[in-house]
């Protein structure tokens, strides 16, 4: 007896759904795992700073020049140079603030991470941030955490898609335990490598995010390490002058930023060598944080961050600490110091949005009484401006407080913050690397288009006109066909121009019968090649302002590609994607 089509198809229906579930099953258990592992580096990393730093009390009691204190200015020199020494010999990916490393691995890489990153970034961090330097942990526990996912990916011999989640999750996982805040990083994890949220990353990020704090509570409590105070909801004044911040934080974020990479490159303009930079950077910070002990110029700031936010300082005092911090940063991390600057970026939005709720204050005292309100927004909002993670910080700064009162004045500051960050930012804290390199950073979902040829998404069968047809005639085929635009072709093929509804409507409608197509068609007209991908047509037709472009090979029309040939392709080629890679994780 034939078994029927119906019973045949519904039985490969469940081997199939049956394999990808094991699959993901695996998957989710080695993002535990990688969550788990990264919940004990990120407290292997908090060891380390903590062991360097008592090397760093040892220095400041015992090199003494008079009042001078010439250990404690010197320190941060020794961090440099231990972290350029490690840098330079075992793993130069782990120079700088490590995200951006992450993201080239996780766009250009397939999601490799060599697997002597993540010991070389806790002794290369560890020592810098121990002995002074001005850098976060969060970027390095972030980069731990992506490298033993990737290690386990490679381990298992995964092939690309799943090794880009493990990626995912290791960063998420990193993250959750730097800052105690699982949804927080899960959303940083997501938001700064792919520009959006799909369930495929974010379960496994979620599991391998609570292994990761689950481990780090066990081990080190459940205390947050920075403390916001309990405050009232914001009122609708309030909430109008927040606005007024994201925009102050996003100019901020500029300088902030511009800061960052001209340090990198005047450090990278210098003919020394490459281990020696990180030493001059942390001189330069210790000569700078000496004169502002307790205010958390030096190391991540969780000191000076803590008594801005608890409503210490005046106004021109933490202006002067927002541009110390900057400058510091940008000394150790731009020098090639191995540092996070994710703390950094909160410290100085807290100081600037500080500085502009006690100048609120003093204004108005009734109407402005909580001035840390807005250090706490200024906060998030510098952040989402320099990274352009807005969920990520007001989630993040939401788990932070425990309290879901600060939710509209997080977001009143970051999205004006992001908004304005879209005008003045070219590139984010976190891509401008990339981007100075060359290389691509996908505008998001756009990696999927940049796997798509031109030819393969093109009108082949394509209407077009000759020179010598007559307007009123163009018109009739615009009627017949629905189409605004046709390309001018001649007698060999060779594409002579466009002419659109548009270049008819500038001659009278009286003479249509009697104009040639051929005496109005522009001349000058923006193509592109089969082989080209659909990114960059994508990206062509946004910088020419117009929806439609033809195919050209060797000057001749092969084909013409729409804005709507694009929407098609996108949809069929995510459709097909989310298949094909739930098969095969």
């Amino acid at each position: 007896m034939i078994e029927p089509r119906r019973e045949i198809k519904r039985r490969e229906d469940k081997i199939r759904l049956y394999r990808i579930a094991k699959r993901y099953g695996r998957l989710e258990i080695l993002s535990m795992i990688a969550g788990a592992i990264s919940g004990l580096a990120a407290v292997s990393l908090d060891f380390a700073i903590e062991v360097f730093r008592d090397f760093l009390e040892y220095l400041e009691s015992t090199y003494v020049l008079g009042p001078l204190d010439i250990g404690l200015i010197l320190a941060p020199t020794v961090g440099g140079l231990l972290s350029g020494i490690i840098t330079w010999r075992i793993a130069p990916e782990v120079r700088g603030h490590g995200i951006p490393n992450v993201l080239e691995s996780f766009l250009h890489r397939e999601g490799l991470i060599r697997p002597r990153v993540p010991v070389a970034r806790i002794l290369s961090s560890g020592g810098l941030i121990g002995l002074g330097g001005s850098a976060g942990r969060e970027g390095p526990i972030g980069q731990v955490g992506a490298g033993l996912g990737s290690f386990l990916a490679q381990l298992f011999k995964l092939p690309v898609r799943p090794r880009r989640i493990l990626l995912i999750s290791g960063l998420s996982a990193g993250i959750s335990a730097a800052f105690d805040a699982p949804l927080g990083g899960v959303l940083f994890g997501i938001e700064v490598l792919t520009g959006s949220v799909h369930a495929l990353e974010l379960i496994p990020a979620f599991l391998a995010s609570i292994s990761a704090v689950s481990v780090s509570w066990t081990l080190r409590g459940a205390e947050p390490i920075i403390s916001i105070p309990e405050l009232p909801l914001p009122t609708p004044v309030e909430l109008l002058f927040l606005l007024g911040l994201g925009f102050t934080t996003a100019v901020i974020s500029k300088v902030w930023v511009d800061a960052l990479y001209g340090a990198e490159d005047r450090f990278r303009d210098l003919r020394i060598p490459e281990w020696l930079k990180p030493a001059i950077g942390g001189l330069g910070t210790g000569l700078i944080a000496y004169w502002s002990l307790g205010w958390g110029i030096m190391g991540p700031g969780f000191d000076g961050l803590n008594r801005i936010l608890s409503g210490q300082g005046w106004i021109e005092f933490l202006i002067m600490l927002a541009f110390l911090k900057l400058l510091a940063t940008s000394l150790s991390i731009g020098s090639g110091g191995s540092g996070g600057i994710f703390t950094p970026t909160l410290f100085i939005g807290a100081a600037v949005g500080g500085a502009y709720g006690q100048l609120l204050h003093n204004l108005n005292p009734a109407l402005f009484p909580h001035p840390e309100l807005f250090a706490v927004a200024g906060m998030a909002a510098h952040f989402t401006a320099a990274a352009r993670a807005p969920l990520t910080a007001v989630v993040l700064v939401t788990e932070l407080a425990r309290s879901y009162v600060l939710i509209p004045a997080l977001i009143s500051s970051c999205a004006t913050s992001y908004f304005i960050s879209l005008f003045l930012l070219r590139s984010t804290m976190y891509t401008r690397e990339l981007e100075e390199k060359g290389e691509r950073v996908y505008l998001v979902g756009m990696e999927t288009l940049d796997r798509l040829k031109v030819a393969d998404v093109m009108v082949r069968d394509v209407v077009t006109v000759e020179p010598d047809r007559t307007l009123e005639e163009v018109h009739e085929l615009m009627l017949h066909t629905h189409h605004l635009g046709f390309p001018v072709v001649d007698g060999e093929g060779m594409l002579r121009g466009m002419v659109t509804f548009e270049d008819l409507m500038r001659v009278h409608r009286r003479l249509w019968p009697k104009v040639r197509v051929g005496s109005i068609t522009r001349g000058h007209v923006v193509g592109i090649s089969p082989e080209d991908t659909v990114q960059a047509a994508v990206e062509r037709m946004l910088k020419c302002g117009v929806g439609r472009l033809p195919v050209l090979e060797d000057g001749r029309l092969v084909g013409l590609i729409t804005k709507t040939d694009v929407l098609k392709a996108y949809g069929r080629a995510v459709a097909m994607k989310d298949l094909d890679e739930a098969a095969s994780i």
